[in-house]
Parts: C-alpha cells; sequence; structure tokens
C-alpha cells in the first residue's frame, strides 16, 4: 500500500463537520446491518482528504475488520479503467475510435456486426448484449476469457450500432480483446504497466491471483433477478477472483481508485494525455446516431458515465465515474475539482445509498 497524505478537508477548502455529516451515512448503514463493510476516499485538487474504514470484510461477526487498504472486487469500476488503457492506444495513433472492430477481430463481422465502430464499444451503443445467454454456462464450467470472446463474436446485434443506448459489458470485453491484439500481451499485463505503475496504483490487479486474497473483502450473495444471465454466486470464487473480467474483474482499494480520478482530473500526473483525459469526460453520444432524446436521458463519455443520478443531486453535469453492481461507486466533479470513491461489499440496492452518500460528499464544499 502506498502512503498517502490525508490533508485536513479545510486546507482543501472543505468543511470538517460535513465531511464527518458524510461519513456518517456510511456507519449509518454499517450499523443498520445494511452493509457489512466499507472503505472511502475523499479527494479535491489532487489530495486526499478523508480517508475511512467501516465494518467487517465479511458478514460473519468474527469476520475481519475492514481496514483503508482492503481490497475490493469493485465490478463495472473495472470498465472507465479499461477504457483509459484503450485511450493510451489511441492517443499513439494505434487506434480510431471510427474505425471499424472487425479491422482489429475479423471473427467479429458475424452476424452482420461489421458496422461496429470503437467508439460504440466506450459509448455502449454498439448493439451488443450487456452479457451473454450462455454466461451461467461458461462461469459455471470455468470457462476461459476466450471462449466469452468466441461467443460474443457469434452473437447477432440488439439493434443497429450507433442507434441506441444499451449497457454492454460484452462491448467492453471486445474492446479488451483488441487491446491485447494490438499490443501482443494480456490486458492485466498492459495496464499494469502503462496506467498502475505510472499512478502508483500499487494494490490494484485485473484478476487476482490467490496470494492476494487474504487482504479482500467477502462479496455477500446478490439479491439480482433470478433470471439474471451475470451470475454473480461466484464472485468469491478463485476462479473468478483471478479470470479478470475487462467488464468488472478489477480489484482495487479507494485510495488506488482516488488516483485515477486525479489523473482524470487533470490533478495528478500520470499517463494520460489532456487530449485523451478531456475526450474521456466529454459526451460522446452528438457523435452517434442516438435520438437526441435518448442521448440527453443517458450521457456516456468514453466509458465515464456522465452526471449520472448515482451521483448525486449537488454535482455538476459535467461529473463523470461509475457505479459497480458489487456495491461501488466513484465520481469526479471537474466544475470542483471534488470527488470520492465508495467500496462495499453488499451488492447495490435501493436504498439510495450513493446518492445520499454523494449529496453530503458535495455539499462539504465550502
Amino acid at each position: 500500500m502506498l502512503i498517502e497524505e490525508v490533508l485536513a478537508p479545510e486546507k482543501m477548502g472543505l468543511s470538517s463537520e460535513r465531511v464527518s455529516a458524510a461519513l456518517r451515512v456510511i456507519q449509518g448503514m454499517v450499523e443498520a446491518g445494511l452493509v457489512p463493510g466499507a472503505t472511502t476516499a475523499i479527494f479535491r485538487n489532487g489530495k486526499l482528504v478523508c480517508l475511512e474504514a467501516f465494518g467487517r470484510r465479511g458478514q460473519e461477526m468474527d469476520a475481519p475488520k475492514t481496514v483503508t487498504d482492503t481490497i475490493f472486487l469493485i465490478a463495472s469500476l473495472t470498465k472507465p479503467v479499461v477504457c483509459a488503457g484503450a485511450m493510451l492506444l489511441v492517443e499513439e495513433g494505434r487506434l480510431c475510435l471510427d474505425q471499424p472492430v472487425a479491422a482489429f477481430l475479423p471473427e467479429f463481422a458475424a452476424q452482420g456486426k461489421g458496422g461496429v465502430l470503437v467508439r460504440h464499444l466506450f459509448t455502449h451503443t454498439s448493439g451488443l448484449p450487456d452479457q451473454l445467454p450462455q454466461s451461467p454456462y461458461l462461469r459455471h464450467s470455468q470457462a476461459p476469457k476466450a471462449a466469452f470472446v468466441h461467443a460474443t463474436c457469434q452473437m447477432p446485434l440488439l439493434f443497429a450500432p450507433g442507434t441506441r443506448v444499451s449497457y454492454s459489458s460484452m462491448g467492453i470485453l471486445i474492446l479488451a480483446e483488441i487491446v491485447e491484439r494490438l499490443m501482443g500481451q494480456r490486458l492485466r499485463d498492459f495496464l499494469a504497466q502503462r496506467l498502475f505503475a505510472p499512478l502508483q496504483m500499487t494494490d490494484t490487479h485485473l484478476g487476482l491471483p490467490p496470494s492476494g486474497m487474504e487482504r479482500v473483502a467477502f462479496i455477500l450473495p446478490p439479491d439480482f433477478p433470478p433470471n439474471t444471465t451475470d451470475v454473480g454466486d461466484d464472485w468469491n470464487t478463485l476462479y473468478w477472483r483471478d479470470f479478470g473480467a475487462p467488464w468488472g474483474g478489477l480489484h482495487s482499494t479507494a485510495a488506488d481508485l482516488a488516483r485515477f480520478l486525479m489523473h482524470i482530473l487533470g490533478d495528478r500526473k500520470g499517463p494520460l494525455s489532456p487530449a485523451a483525459r478531456s475526450a474521456m469526460v466529454s459526451d460522446q453520444l452528438p457523435h452517434t446516431a442516438v435520438p437526441a432524446s435518448e442521448a440527453l436521458a443517458h450521457r456516456w463519455g468514453l466509458g465515464f458515465m456522465l452526471g449520472a443520478p448515482y451521483f448525486g443531486d449537488l454535482v455538476s453535469p459535467e461529473s463523470f465515474g461509475h457505479i459497480g453492481a458489487s456495491g461501488t461507486l466513484y465520481w469526479a466533479d471537474p466544475r470542483t475539482h471534488l470527488g470520492c470513491v465508495l467500496l462495499t461489499n453488499q451488492p447495490r440496492r435501493r436504498w439510495y445509498f450513493f446518492e445520499r452518500y454523494s449529496n453530503a460528499v458535495a455539499a462539504a464544499l465550502l
């Protein structure tokens, strides 16, 4: 764990009293038994003003206490990180957003998918499904990632590319496959070398080997609908922990993810150019054929949600971030250079927990 200095909130234009009020939102959820454990980081202008831990790493009373460097499986917070890795190739001229995906994966053109562009993968407008119908079977049989890629390449589209917004984990899978083929190495190794090391994200791994499990929070069973295709009941297995799903397999800490967001804001040095960072947090849907009414309701940058309701009611429309099904959230606001990370081991439920905590963080500005 990299030890990061945590400044007094007032030094960064925040109220200590209101930061404490925000932390009480988390503490209240833990004390009510609704969330077993959590960690959070609050930052502004490139500096941490809060790094705290709550509760336990599992539901049992004798489970180890959560500490600030507890590692969480962060689910879909993975997606913007993978997109940031892909943007390194865009800024190097290896990849163009308006190139056809089939130019890199010829087999992807099957079933009429030749019109899908790289941009569509970043913005959830490709027409690919979120999860594969055969995902439960593939996960139960502990299939390798190549099996998911092959199955996705054989899938027909749900709609014409660029005409609708439909959240797609498989779109991020295909984007990751493009990166791997261009670079000739596993995505986890590419990200570790090109993104995590420069940002000193020392506790971040795409896929976690068994040796890292002693610091990991146990994820509670999800309460998703029984017909879901994203099983989720294997999240805690060694197979899934080490699988390294590009759409949701990243393990990290609150402090590491704060470093990532501070870099995207331009408040921390790192590998991405200002142009790439700006593109990632700019609305990309005007570059597609998505109807204006739908584009306003579901704004996407390159991998980042923009102005999502999960970020609360008090951030600017330019705020960017993501949520994760394992009970995770992060966002940052370019207007105020304020942001937060919230990692829990309780799969997300409609308690308005994210929104309430985000409101309390945003209100801490003086």
